[in-house]
C-alpha cells in the first residue's frame, strides 16, 4: 500500500509539473482511456492547488459585452499561476456571433441537417472553430439540438429537424469537429426547450417514455458520440422543476445514466437559485444580470450553512478543468488576432447550402434552367437583388464581412420591437441572387422586381410593386420568385406557417403564376411553410437561410452546375391544422406533450395525415432504382440492411436512402422510426451495394414499469427515398 502511495504521488508530481510547464504545447484530445484517465488525473490535482476564491471565480462568467474580449457572449477568467487560461465564449451556431470581429455566416444548422452528410457536419464544425480560435474564442456555444415538435418554433432554424437520431448523429460529427481544433463544444439546450413562447418560464409535461425516447435521445447521442465538453440547460421547466435545477434530468439521466464527465453551463439567466440548483448538477452560472446566483458570496454563503458541500464545489471546478484539459484548450488555448481565410470560409459556405438544397417539386424537368435558352429571366422579391435572409437572434452572426441596410430598419417584431437584441442586419451580402443569375446566363437579360425598402424588408408588396413584378413576369422565359419567412431567438413562434404574415408574398406568387408557366419559387426560411399555390409552380426549391454563399449556391443549381441532394428533415404540413400543436393558432404558455411518441413524420403516419412534403423528402435531377434488398441480425441484437442502389439517370448525383423501422412489438409505438441512412454519390449507370449497420439500440423502448430500457421484438425493415417514398421493405 506504501508503495502505491508513493508511485501515486510521483505521478500526481509529474503532472503537476506538466500542468506548470506545457502553457504552450498543444495537449491531444484524450480520446483513448489512458489519456482521458490522465486529463481526470490532471484536474485533481489542480483542484487541490486552487484557493476557494479561484475556484469560484471559475463557475459564474462575465456577461456585460464590454467585458468580454472581441464581443463574445461570455467570459471566465483563468488562473495564471496554475497556468490555467481565461474561457472566452461565443454564440455559433452559424458562424461565431462575435459583436466586433468580421465573421462568416454560415447556412442555417436546419439547412446542415438537411444534407444528411455527417463529413459535411463536421467540416462545418472545424470551420467554424477555426474561425473562433482565429478571434480569440476557446468555446463555441452553437450545439444547438431541440426537436422540431411544433413546425412554428422561433428558433427552429438553428436546430438539427424533428427526428432523434438525425439530430443526435448530426451534431455529434460537428461536436467531435469542433473539440478537434481545442474549442470546448456545448450541446444545448438540454431539454424541452421546443419553443420561444413563454421560453423563460414556461412548464413543460412530458412523460419519461416520450422524454427519453425523443427529446433527450438528441443530446445522449452526441453525448456519448460526440463527447461534448459543455451541455446547457434551458430556461423552461420540465415537469415542474426548472432545467437548470432538474435534479432528474441533470443528476439522474446525463451524470447519472449517461456517465456526463464534462460541466452543466447555465443558459444566459436560465438560473434560479444557489444551493438547489448546484445539487442538481449546474456546475456553472453564465451572468445576464441582475439577478445572479452563482456569485462568490451566494456560493460561500451556500458554502458556510451546509446548504452544499466542499467536495460538491471541487467536482464543479474539476469538471470545468477536465473539460480544458481533454479538449487541448488548457495547453493551447485561442489566443486571437489570428488571420482568417474569409475567401476560403465563403467557399465552405456556399458548398454546404448547395449540399442542403432540397428540391421539393420540378414538374415536367423545368429545372436545370438551360442558359443557352433562357433569353429574359425575372427575378421577383425576397431582396433577391442585395442579398439572402439569415435568422435572427444569438443564432446568427452579429457582424457580416461586407455591410447590408443599417441598424434595426424599422422591423417590427410579432412580440416586440428591440433592436439591441439584433444588432446584426438580417440581410448578407456579398453576391445576390440577381448576380450570380447573370454570371451562369451572361446571354440573357435579367430584371429584378420587388421591393426596394431595405429598411423594411418583411413588409407587405404593395399593389404596385405586385403590377410591376406581373408585368416583368410576363415578358420572361422564366419568373425566379423568391419569398423569406422571418424568425428567431425571442421572436416567439409564427403565427401560422403561410408566407402570408407577415406579408403578402402567397399574394405574390399566385400573380405571377396566373401570367407565367414556368415559375420557379426559391424558400429562404428557417421554418416549413404552407403552400396554396404549389399546384399553379413548375418548381419549388427549398434553400433555407443560405448563408453569405447563397446567393451562388442557388444560381448552382437552378442551372445544373449542383444536382441537389438535400432532403427534408422536417415534415412540410398541407394546413396550419395539421400539427399536432396548432391549438388554433395559440402557442401553449405552458406545453403538455400530450401527442407522446407521435411527433413529426411519426404523427402524420400514425393518424394517417397526408403532409405536403414528407420528411426525408428531396427530388434530384436523375433517378436512382432501389433493389435486392437484405436483412441479416447479428449475435449481438443489431442488424445488418444492404440493398443495390443505382444511378439510373443521366448526370451524377447523390441519394440519401433512408432505413426505417416499423411494426415493433409495443402498443404505444409509432408507424415507423427511422434507424439509419447513407448519403450515396454515384456517377450515371454506376450501381453500388450499401450497407447499413442498425444497431440493437434502434429498437430500444423505455419501459416505466421497470424504469429502464428494453429491446422491443418482432418489426420490419423499410428502405425509402423518404419516409413516404418506400422502395424496398422486408
Amino acid at each position: 500500500m506504501q508503495a502505491k502511495r508513493l508511485s501515486l504521488a510521483v505521478a500526481s508530481a509529474a503532472l503537476c509539473l506538466f500542468a506548470q510547464s506545457a502553457a504552450h504545447a498543444v495537449s491531444p484530445v484524450a480520446d483513448s482511456p489512458f489519456m482521458d484517465d490522465m486529463a481526470h488525473r490532471r484536474a485533481d490535482m489542480l483542484v487541490k492547488q486552487l484557493t476557494l476564491d479561484e475556484k469560484l471565480q471559475l463557475i459564474h462568467s462575465k456577461y456585460q459585452m464590454s467585458d468580454v474580449p472581441g464581443g463574445g457572449a461570455g467570459y471566465i477568467q483563468g488562473v495564471p499561476r496554475l497556468h490555467i487560461p481565461d474561457i472566452n465564449m461565443v454564440d455559433s451556431a452559424t458562424g461565431s456571433g462575435s459583436t466586433v470581429q468580421p465573421s462568416t455566416t454560415f447556412p442555417a444548422t436546419i439547412a446542415l441537417a438537411a444534407s444528411w452528410d455527417r463529413f459535411l457536419a463536421y467540416r462545418f464544425g472545424r470551420t467554424i472553430a477555426d474561425q473562433l480560435r482565429a478571434q480569440g474564442f476557446s468555446m463555441g456555444l452553437g450545439g444547438g439540438t431541440n426537436l422540431a415538435r411544433d413546425p412554428r418554433g422561433g428558433r427552429m432554424f438553428e436546430y438539427l429537424g424533428e427526428d432523434p437520431v438525425l439530430a443526435g448523429e448530426m451534431l455529434a460529427a460537428r461536436t467531435r469537429a469542433t473539440q478537434d481544433r481545442h474549442v470546448i463544444a456545448t450541446i444545448k439546450h438540454y431539454v424541452g426547450n421546443e419553443q420561444e413562447t413563454n421560453r423563460m418560464g414556461g412548464n413543460d409535461t412530458i412523460d419519461e417514455r416520450t422524454l427519453r425516447e425523443l427529446y433527450l435521445l438528441p443530446f445522449e447521442i452526441a453525448v456519448e458520440q460526440g463527447r461534448p465538453g459543455s451541455v446547457m440547460c434551458s430556461y423552461n421547466k420540465i415537469n415542474g422543476d426548472y432545467a437548470c435545477e432538474n435534479s432528474h434530468v441533470l443528476n439522474d439521466v446525463l451524470k447519472g445514466d449517461w456517465h456526463f464527465p464534462g460541466q452543466v453551463q447555465s443558459d444566459w439567466g436560465a438560473a434560479h437559485s444557489t444551493a438547489k440548483a448546484i445539487n442538481a448538477g449546474l456546475d456553472e452560472e453564465e451572468d445576464v444580470g441582475p439577478t445572479v446566483f452563482l456569485t462568490p458570496d451566494l456560493v460561500k454563503q451556500a458554502l458556510s450553512s451546509n446548504q452544499i458541500t466542499q467536495a460538491r464545489l471541487d467536482d464543479m471546478v474539476r469538471r470545468k478543468l477536465y473539460v480544458m484539459i481533454r479538449t487541448g484548450v488548457m495547453d493551447d488555448p485561442a489566443k486571437g488576432g489570428e488571420p482568417i481565410d474569409f475567401s476560403a470560409a465563403r467557399s465552405f459556405a456556399q458548398h454546404a447550402e448547395e449540399q442542403s438544397i432540397v428540391l421539393l417539386k420540378n414538374q415536367d424537368r423545368q429545372l436545370p434552367l438551360d442558359a443557352s435558352s433562357v433569353k429574359k429571366i425575372a427575378v421577383i422579391g425576397g431582396h433577391a437583388d442585395v442579398g439572402v435572409i439569415t435568422g435572427g437572434g444569438s443564432g446568427d452572426t452579429r457582424d457580416p464581412v461586407t455591410g447590408a441596410f443599417p441598424g434595426c430598419g424599422g422591423l417590427t417584431f410579432p412580440t416586440s420591437t428591440g433592436c439591441s437584441w439584433w444588432p446584426n442586419p438580417w440581410i448578407k451580402v456579398p453576391t445576390p441572387l440577381t448576380a450570380a443569375i447573370k454570371n451562369l446566363a451572361p446571354g440573357a437579360t435579367v430584371t429584378f422586381a420587388g421591393s426596394e425598402d431595405l429598411q423594411s424588408p418583411f413588409r407587405a408588396y404593395t399593389q404596385q410593386e405586385i403590377d410591376a413584378a406581373v408585368n416583368l413576369a410576363r415578358q420572361s422565359d422564366v419568373a425566379i420568385v423568391v419569398v423569406t419567412q422571418p424568425s428567431g431567438e425571442d421572436f416567439g413562434e409564427l403565427y401560422s406557417l403561410g408566407l402570408s404574415n407577415p406579408s403578402n408574398q402567397d399574394a405574390l406568387v399566385e400573380a405571377v403564376a396566373q401570367v407565367n408557366p414556368h415559375v420557379v419559387v426559391v424558400l429562404e426560411n428557417g421554418n416549413p411553410v404552407l403552400m396554396p399555390w404549389k399546384d399553379q409552380v413548375a418548381s419549388i426549391v427549398e434553400a433555407w437561410y443560405p448563408g453569405e454563399g447563397g446567393g451562388n449556391a442557388i444560381a448552382n443549381v437552378l442551372f445544373g452546375k449542383v444536382n441537389p441532394s438535400g432532403k427534408l428533415p422536417v415534415t412540410f404540413p398541407l394546413r396550419d391544422a395539421d400539427t399536432p400543436t396548432w391549438n388554433n393558432g395559440t402557442p401553449a404558455q405552458n406545453p403538455v406533450y400530450a401527442e407522446g411518441l407521435k411527433m413529426g413524420y411519426r404523427w402524420y403516419d400514425a393518424n394517417n395525415i397526408q403532409p405536403m412534403f414528407p420528411f426525408g423528402h428531396g427530388l434530384s435531377y436523375t433517378h436512382f432504382a432501389y433493389s435486392d434488398l437484405r436483412v441479416r441480425p447479428k449475435f449481438d441484437g443489431s442488424t445488418i440492411v444492404s440493398f443495390s442502389l443505382r444511378n439510373d439517370g443521366s448526370v451524377a448525383g447523390a441519394e440519401v436512402p433512408q432505413i426505417y423501422l416499423a411494426g415493433l412489438n409495443d402498443p404505444v409505438e409509432p408507424p415507423k422510426r427511422l434507424v439509419g441512412w447513407e448519403k450515396v454519390s454515384l456517377n450515371p449507370g454506376e450501381t453500388r451495394r450499401v450497407r447499413v449497420l442498425v444497431p440493437a439500440q434502434m429498437r430500444r423502448i423505455w419501459d416505466t414499469s421497470q424504469n429502464g430500457w428494453r429491446i422491443a421484438k418482432g418489426g420490419r425493415f423499410y428502405v425509402g427515398a423518404s419516409s413516404r417514398d418506400i422502395r424496398l421493405e422486408q
